[in-house]
């Protein structure tokens, strides 16, 4: 019996890593489900010469194509799943009723390694600057966070992870935009009202459904059209589908169709996208509509924005998108009604990985700024030059001044944002008290030489540095109308 076992046991492992070999003999091709690429099949001699990395990229591609992959990767996780509801897959965690949730997530779902205060006020901090930006010139502004899927369903969490606080960047994020006076839609909230209505989120998928992407879609028409005139879609009814390859059923069962139901309204888009725009492919692209030819909105998204394109742009007579990150708010030059991000509650922290670009305004120092010492860099980004450094100390509640001394002798005064590194162009700089700005349009012509051991060179004298700091002083508004965080 115990011989009998083991070599029944010893087949069925050489069949395991046979299986793989002989699919790949036979031309088996793999089909990527997974959002995401597969590693390429690596050389031994490359345009650099040997490649000393060829082991390490034979195992990445193998990993990536081994023949029956998707079906050997399904057949392991729907067992685990059956047996210990459980994925054993480090990017997803499976919840309650067919739940599945990003393990990304975790750290916002439990409270645990969130982010600083220190942190929350510059990122902020990040987020005012735009909104000045944005309305001085003539745009209406609009920050808004696309909520985790457990931070709506919290009840298909499984029961082992447990919270240990419910303040959250998202909510502490909110907070300190309303007290900098910057404008936000809290999708957070409006989704947990509507989850009466249906089902808001993909069962396995990190995004909401189009239920869930109308709610959103409808809370920023109201405040582009100031309430009314628009298209609410309110007798639209949905019927339920199946056969979606969320994202996260794509990571444990690849070559499985979901059959978990998720609502489709069935409706009609009618835009034209810009001429040559790949809306698929491309970081930035427009659409035209008739509808509400009046009426513009610049968008920066992310993933969560793919599903409100059809309905906006159908909708609103000028639309633009950008997926670009750091954002680029030298985009174009057009004008907009309202100039709104949307970024998923799970990257919040990456409000401090690079500055936006955008040219900075001149600022007047404030009285009770005090000097702080500073390095200095600079390079070029898109044309302008972008100053960047650390300074010695930055209180969160702090605003960060650059004097730039000019070459006519003027003394001209820039907000810096705060920010950890300086995105692509310079990847090797990172620092926990960093700044950059980017100078307008034409100052590359007066800043005088740039050294980062010498940061005086940005003085108006050799004794005075360059960094100034100044408290915050939150503006004043009025409370906000409902529906806004």
């Amino acid at each position: 019996m115990k011989k009998g076992f083991m070599i029944a046991f010893t087949a069925a492992i050489l069949t395991a890593c046979l299986l793989p070999i002989g699919a790949n003999i036979f031309g088996y091709t793999a089909v990527n489900r997974e959002n995401r690429p597969l590693a390429r099949e690596p050389q031994i001699v490359d345009r650099d010469g040997l490649n000393l990395e060829f082991t390490s990229n034979f195992d990445d591609y193998w990993q990536d194509h081994f023949g029956l992959r998707e079906e050997l990767v399904t057949a392991f996780h729907a067992a685990t799943l059956a047996i210990f509801n459980d994925t054993l897959n480090e990017k997803v965690v499976a919840g309650k009723d067919g739940f599945l949730f990003y393990s990304e997530t975790l750290n916002d779902y439990t409270g645990l390694e969130t982010m600083s205060d220190a942190d929350i006020l510059r990122a902020a901090n990040v987020i005012r600057q735009i909104s000045e930006y944005a309305e001085a010139n003539g745009a209406k502004f609009v920050f808004s966070v696309a909520p985790n899927k457990n931070t709506v369903y919290p009840e298909y969490m499984p029961s082992r992870i447990k919270r240990t606080s419910a303040v959250s960047n998202h909510t502490r994020l909110y907070a300190a935009l309303s007290d900098a006076g910057v404008d936000t839609l809290d999708f957070a909230a409006l989704l947990t009202e509507h989850k009466g209505d249906g089902l808001l989120y993909y069962q396995q998928d990190t995004h909401w459904n189009q239920r869930g992407a109308l709610i959103a879609y409808n809370a920023i028409m109201k405040l582009i059209m100031n309430g009314e005139g628009y298209e609410t879609y309110s007798a639209a009814v949905p019927h339920d589908e199946t056969g979606y390859y969320g994202d996260l059923h794509n990571f444990v069962l690849p070559a499985e169709e979901s059959t978990l139901p998720y609502p489709e309204y069935g409706i009609a888009a009618n835009y034209t996208p810009d001429e040559g725009a790949r809306m698929e492919r491309d970081m930035n692209f427009g659409t035209r509509s008739e509808e509400n030819a009046e009426k513009s909105l610049l968008l920066y998204r992310d993933s969560f924005g793919e599903a409100l394109i059809p309905l906006l742009s159908t909708n609103l007579g000028r639309a633009v998108y950008s997926q670009e990150f750091p954002y680029n708010l030298e985009l174009n030059d057009e004008s907009y009604d309202m100039i709104m991000i949307e970024l998923v509650e799970r990257n919040i922290p990456n409000l401090l990985t690079g500055a936006p670009l955008m040219q900075a305004s001149e600022k007047q120092l404030p009285a009770d700024a005090a000097s702080v010492s500073c390095t200095a860099n600079a390079q070029k980004r898109s044309g302008f030059t972008q100053l960047y450094g650390s300074i010695a100390a930055y209180p969160a509640a702090e605003r960060i001044y650059i004097e730039v001394a000019c070459a006519d002798g003027a003394v001209r005064i820039y907000e810096a944002f705060p920010v950890n590194d300086s995105g692509d162009a310079d990847p090797a700089w990172e620092s926990a008290s960093g700044y950059m700005l980017t100078l307008p349009e034409g100052a590359e012509g007066f800043v005088q030489s740039l050294s980062p051991s010498c940061p005086r060179k940005f003085s108006p004298t050799p004794s005075a540095p360059p960094c100034r700091a100044a408290p915050d002083k939150p503006r004043t508004r009025p409370r906000p109308a409902a529906g806004w965080a």
